[in-house]
């Protein structure tokens, strides 16, 4: 008896042992498995299960993050406790797509003087600073995530003021684009200037227009030639010796972007700017009908191997236009500016349009590439009528472009005929209450910054989509309802109880 009582015991001590061993071997190859998971990026080991898709980095992000060279630190400034998932999980997938990339947590209350490094005022926490051996750049919270009151029309503005009530926005998160612009503004090699002429009556940038261009990374101010000087080096001067103006282009100017003028450049201007050009600089122009009153727009036009022949553009094939006959959606033509405008499949909108065509004899040293085109159809009025869209005699027949690259030397220029591309969120119509970035979903801004970017030779483009964080609510028919409460509230959980008790009643039994 006592025997078999020993091997019973041995038995079990040797069972207990195999256990022990089992559960030690099954421990390590779990501690193991961590470690290598630890071991892997972001991406890999965090699925992104947002419907929108809020933590899968675009291409574009991608590109940049990749083409990264240098040490670059993401400073994410937070209190402890009040970190925005949102944003933690998004600087992971930073960290993760490149080595060279580190995310580093401050908290600014228990250090104070780490923020005042970077900015006299306080960041509001999720706030990142972004920095590399080159700059710095700060990423306020509210640029990550904020609500767009953008579609509110003008009548439920009224309402809301008259009532007092708080609009509902929608709700967006734009932390990728907001973050990549950043990494790219602090490994660029330089930042471009881009200098907007003042003095001629010209449209002044939106708010969304400038914030649009910061975004691409330049550097923005607005110069009057005949009074301005450049900030750093000496600037070019040419003097007029007729008037005794003095003119002055500053050297630090990647571009110069001419607005919609209303009234002519003089003519030391006007020789300042050719000048500029001649010597590698860079112009944009973004023009309108009332360009053809203007003599020496003209002349700098007709230096670029372009010709103004007349005013309002107006469309009579029904496939180059739309709503209006002078809202024109002309064909574009490859070239760096159009082509992801072209593979998007983006209509590009010009209103209020002048006529252009390219010169039959070229200026030495100008090449044009007309970038779009309107149809053989449109005419060019010469007297500007917007009620009656249709031939009258006098008028010009034929196709026109309505962008066109220029090249002059080792200077470059783009030539747009429309308002609506340097100043895409304009309201076409109070009727029809969109802009024409709006209507064509981006293909305005699109041209129009890919047109700074292909002046000022700029690498890198950052047009990354913002995402609207609505829930839709999911709609289910009420007898579907009844079905999915019946079967989850009831079968399910009395099923699972039933199992449950059967298999302890036959336990029992043994």
């Amino acid at each position: 008896m006592k025997h078999e009582t020993k091997t019973k015991n041995a038995r079990a001590l040797r069972a207990g042992g195999y256990s022990i061993l089992i559960t030690a071997i099954v421990l390590a190859a779990l501690i193991f498995v961590n470690l290598i998971v630890a071991a892997l990026p972001a991406s890999v080991t965090r699925l992104d299960a947002t419907s929108a898709g809020l933590y899968t980095l675009d291409g574009q992000t991608k590109q940049i993050l990749s083409a990264v060279s240098e040490d670059i630190t993401l400073y994410h400034v937070c209190q402890d406790g009040k970190e925005d998932s949102r944003i933690t999980e998004l600087l992971g997938r930073y960290a993760a797509a490149n080595g060279r990339i580190t995310v580093k947590t401050v908290d600014p209350v228990v250090s104070p003087a780490f923020v005042a490094k970077y900015t006299e005022d306080s960041l509001a926490d999720n706030s990142v600073i972004v920095e590399s051996g080159k700059r710095f750049k700060i990423v306020p919270y509210s640029e990550m995530i904020y609500t767009d009151y953008s579609n509110i029309t003008e009548e439920e503005y009224y309402y809301y003021i008259y009532y007092g009530v708080q609009p509902t926005g929608t709700p967006v998160f734009a932390g990728e684009n907001a973050l990549t612009s950043a990494v790219d503004f602090v490994t660029v090699p330089s930042v471009p200037k881009l200098y907007v002429l003042s003095g001629h009556g010209e449209t002044a940038l939106s708010t969304t227009v400038t914030s649009y261009i910061e975004e691409e990374n330049f550097e923005l101010e607005t110069i009057s030639l005949l009074t301005s000087s450049s900030s750093s080096g000496e600037p070019d001067t040419i003097t007029d010796e007729l008037s005794g103006i003095t003119i002055k282009v500053p050297e630090d100017a990647s571009c110069i972007l001419i607005n919609v003028p209303t009234s002519d450049l003089s003519e030391p201007e006007l020789t300042a700017l050719l000048d500029y050009l001649k010597n590698g600089g860079t112009i944009v122009v973004a023009a309108d009908y009332r360009t053809a009153d203007l003599s020496n727009m003209l002349k700098l036009a007709n230096a670029l191997g372009l010709e103004i022949p007349g005013s309002l553009v107006i469309e009579t094939a029904q496939s180059y236009y739309t709503q209006a006959a002078y809202w024109l959606l002309p064909k574009a033509q490859s070239h760096e500016i159009t082509d992801p405008l072209i593979s998007a499949q983006k209509s590009v909108l010009f209103a209020n349009a002048h006529a252009m065509t390219e010169a039959e004899t070229l200026p030495d040293g100008v090449t044009v590439t007309p970038l779009f085109l309107t149809s053989t159809e449109a005419v060019a009025k010469v007297t500007t009528s917007f009620q009656l869209a249709a031939y009258e005699e006098g008028d010009l027949t034929g196709q026109f472009i309505t962008a066109a690259a220029v090249t002059v030397g080792e200077g470059k220029a783009v030539w747009f005929t429309s308002p609506y591309l340097s100043n895409f969120d304009s309201i076409l119509s109070r009727y029809i209450g969109y802009s024409a970035d709006q209507m064509t979903s981006g293909g305005n801004s699109g041209a129009f910054l890919n047109a700074l970017g292909w002046t000022c030779e700029k690498p890198s483009s950052v047009t990354i989509r913002t995402i609207e964080m609505t829930v839709e609510p999911l709609t289910v028919a009420e007898s579907s309802a009844n079905f999915w409460m019946v079967l989850l509230a009831i079968l399910v959980p009395v099923s699972a109880l039933g199992a449950g008790l059967l298999i302890w009643a036959r336990r029992r039994r043994r």
